[in-house]
């Protein structure tokens, strides 16, 4: 197609629909900013800017708040790290928000804990696959790129890691996800793990039956960044409770990224470029919605699914993260 189709009848009333159920207080656990992406964009205002706009446009208000990270890149080096999380340090004092630091294998945690000490803005660790020991980091194990020290550090501190599972044919359902999850939970109580996007919950039948051999324990959380599945947040949901949920908006993804969902035995994401609409039905032709608006969706039906109090779904939204991270309201 060469020219943009919006069905603008239908993103109004979408948007009716998000001021309808959302709270004034929003809190984004789970984001990132990144120069090379503004500036891949050709945005001329500084990174963080481009975000807030963004979010604004679908939320229809002002963030109370965040935890930056990063992006994360397979291309990145130990210098290419030091220096997004220095910028990411400088974005989180400029605009009062709180800090996920990217670590790797190769970091230390010597290294690590200077940084803890140095920058109380530091409220989370964000161990990533990309930087697995592994050559294919898709089929790593989760040590492979969050090695036991990353544990024991968060678990002295008593602060999240956010880790984005590996494994990805089966996600939370592989074996190895399942067994190491439950051995450094137990290990590392004081540690609060936050598996990212429903636990990377793209099919959601393949995380529910991860999430019963998960149940139960007490020092694990969710954010539903990037979570197009209402069903998956609905498992999580009902499996530890929306007390342990927390809203993630998950920019730039939100911004570049489409749906993704179950696709037979895994999972598909319908990006631009990913499909050929020239060959799609005339009314089919419709510019998509951006992967932010999919997955706020997707929330709010499972939190109708759940049939959540006020109380609760404020918390998902804001109250939740608020305290992991350590917000003052």
């Amino acid at each position: 197609m060469t020219q943009k189709i919006y069905d603008k009848a239908y993103e109004d009333r979408l948007f009716a629909c998000f001021q309808e159920n959302l709270p004034e207080k929003i809190y984004d656990a789970h984001f990132h900013i990144s120069r090379a992406f503004a500036a891949a964009c050709g945005y001329p205002g500084e990174p963080y800017q481009q975000y807030s706009q963004f979010m604004e446009k679908y939320l229809g208000r002002k963030m109370s708040g965040g935890l930056v990270m990063p992006q994360p890149s397979r291309r990145h080096t130990m210098a290419d790290v030091d220096n997004e999380n220095a910028y990411n340090l400088e974005i989180c004092e400029k605009h009062n928000l709180q800090a996920g630091l990217i670590i790797t294998p190769a970091c230390g945690r010597a290294k690590t804990e200077s940084l803890l000490d140095k920058y109380p803005q530091i409220r989370a660790l964000k161990p990533y696959l990309t930087y697995s020991v592994k050559e294919n980091e898709f089929e790593s194990d989760i040590t492979d790129f969050a090695p036991e020290w990353m544990w024991a550090l968060a678990n002295d501190h008593e602060m999240p890691m956010i880790l984005h599972l590996s494994h990805y044919r089966d996600m939370l359902s592989d074996e190895s996800n399942i067994r190491q999850i439950n051995e450094l939970c137990a290990k590392y109580p004081k540690m609060k793990l936050i598996l990212a996007h429903c636990a990377m919950g793209h099919h959601s039948m393949k995380l529910k039956w991860g999430l019963e051999r998960i149940k139960g324990i007490q020092n694990i959380w969710f954010d539903c960044s990037g979570s197009a599945e209402a069903m998956s947040i609905y498992y999580c949901l009902q499996a530890f409770g929306p007390e342990k949920m927390m809203y993630g908006g998950d920019f730039d993804h939100a911004y570049t990224v489409g749906r993704i969902v179950s696709f037979g035995s895994n999972f598909l994401g319908l990006h631009n470029g990913y499909v050929n609409e020239d060959s799609l039905y005339e009314g089919y032709k419709y510019e998509p919605l951006n992967n932010g608006q999919e997955c706020l969706l997707a929330l709010l039906q499972a939190m109708e699914l759940t049939n959540l109090d006020r109380q609760a779904r404020e918390d998902i939204f804001y109250g939740n993260a608020a305290r992991m991270f350590g917000v003052q309201s």
